[in-house]
């Protein structure tokens, strides 16, 4: 079940197939990742560059209690393929993800409405 607007025909970000549109967030955090790191008495640098890691931050539109389930289902699995827009490319690309953390803000118990549900997603390998 997608949880996407239909007339965009392009997802901001499909986990393990399920499409997300609508964001209230969506953040592409490119991170540089360094081993061996070190710094002389100069002040030079030295280190090994290992690649850059594009992480997404996302937050969806208020949602209902069935689109947050499946949502979370989407989440809890151990790595899963991620379908995103690069905006540094101008492109969508897929690369397998695993879920940190997310968080459900909840706005009636009794409707069965979520404010939307806030995620980060992380790369296994560099772009």
């Amino acid at each position: 079940m997608p949880i996407c607007n239909p007339v965009i025909n392009n997802p901001l970000v499909v986990i393990g197939g399920l499409s997300l549109t609508e964001m209230v967030k969506y953040e592409v955090n490119y991170s540089k990742l360094w081993k061996d790191a070190d710094r002389n008495m100069n002040g030079d640098v030295s280190a090994t560059f290992i690649g850059v890691f594009p992480n997404i931050d996302a937050e969806t539109m208020p949602l209902k209690q069935a689109q947050v389930q499946v949502l979370c289902a989407a989440l809890d699995q151990p790595y899963f393929s991620a379908t995103f827009w690069d905006p540094a490319t101008g492109t969508q690309k897929t690369a397998q993800y695993y879920a940190s953390d997310y968080k459900i803000t909840l706005l009636s118990r009794a409707t069965g409405m979520y404010g939307g549900v806030s995620f980060s997603i992380v790369p296994v390998s560099k772009r």
